[in-house]
């Protein structure tokens, strides 16, 4: 073998390095996307499970037994989460999820904490915060983790509505 064979399959070994080097680091790429991706997926259906968790409780402490037909029986928007002593298991309202965190960890791929954020909002302005008491409430769930790149928040509204 010559000195030209030599430079041409030192060559094409270069060729081939560098080509293995990019199919390589394309399948990692790829595989941070997938995993990405995945977590995405998982962090919305807890973050949909808790909006639906929510949802099946009571519009507020004062429609737990009966209707409502008077904003001012409602929670005062200052005083919305969980009553003196309530824990998780025990509540019985839509608004005592304010200020709620869950750490998530028995999940073999990721830790995820959970944070829920419950105010009142106007027909005409659901994006924003009423510092008066209305008939529809937002939940707002929050769902993070180490293992994520993004921040998943999903919001949903409660509207109390009586059929006489």
């Amino acid at each position: 073998m010559n000195t030209g064979q030599s430079l041409f399959s030192i060559g094409a070994l270069l060729i081939l390095s560098l080509n293995v080097l990019r199919v390589n680091n394309n399948i990692l790429q790829t595989d941070s996307v997938l995993q990405d991706s995945k977590l995405g997926v998982l962090a919305i259906s807890l973050a949909t499970s808790m909006i639906e968790e929510a949802n099946k409780k009571a519009f507020d402490l004062a429609s737990v037994d009966d209707a409502v037909t008077d904003l001012n029986s409602l929670t005062a928007p200052g005083s919305l989460g969980p009553g003196w002593g309530e824990t998780p298991d025990a509540y019985n309202d839509f608004d005592d999820y304010n200020g709620y965190i869950k750490q998530v960890s028995g999940l073999p791929s990721a830790e995820f904490t959970i944070a829920c954020q419950v105010c009142y909002v106007q027909p005409n302005n659901p994006d924003g915060i009423s510092s008066q008491k209305t008939w529809h409430k937002k939940i707002t769930v929050t769902v993070t983790s180490p293992s994520m790149t993004d921040t998943i928040r999903i919001s949903s509204i409660y509207s109390y509505w009586h059929f006489r």
